[in-house]
């Protein structure tokens, strides 16, 4: 839910339009972010890295209680990802998961979080993620780790060692 302090929203733009209304956005002083990766793509003639966002058509906003009508009246926003017209909020800890993915350059793509079977909550005990939490992938490849973006309903999935993982023990309110 939105306050007088600054939360982080998803806002959904027109395809292809992630970079411009991150510009416009930002001509307007919000904090953004717009996670982008380098991915390979085949031509005819020859292969080259070419940076794409990690979310298609998705892209983050900070905002406060009385700024959701600017960021709706910003050219190439279609909307910003509310339920119930309610906006959905992201915790800075998903921000920060996806930050630590990228700036490592580690292997990621982006999975519906419907299309994941259900794992058990792990976490990573070694490496450059130690500490970050996320779901066990029983349905792919033998140690797929994921983060989920709630608000969005996707995950962000990459390879991790299962040997430096760990199940997280459920507390009494887990259960």
């Amino acid at each position: 839910m939105l306050s007088k302090t600054p939360k982080w929203v998803a806002v959904y733009t027109q395809s292809r339009a992630e970079k411009q209304v991150l510009a416009r956005l930002n001509q307007q002083g919000f904090e953004t972010y717009l996670p982008i990766i380098e991915v390979k793509r085949k031509w005819s003639d020859r292969i080259k890295l070419v940076q794409v966002p990690l979310f298609s058509s998705y892209l983050f906003v900070k905002i406060r209680i009385n700024e959701p009508i600017l960021i709706r009246n910003t050219p190439g926003v279609v909307y910003i990802v509310a339920f119930q017209n309610v906006i959905e909020t992201i915790p800075d800890s998903e921000i920060e998961n996806i930050h630590r993915f990228i700036s490592h350059k580690q292997e990621l793509f982006v999975e519906e979080t419907h299309k994941l079977r259900k794992g058990a909550t792990v976490q990573i005990v070694d490496g450059p993620f130690a500490g970050m939490e996320g779901t066990l992938i029983d349905n792919s490849k033998a140690g797929n780790f994921a983060v989920r973006i709630e608000a969005l309903g996707l995950s962000v999935v990459t390879h991790i060692d299962r040997l430096i993982l760990k199940a997280k023990q459920q507390s009494e309110t887990d259960r």
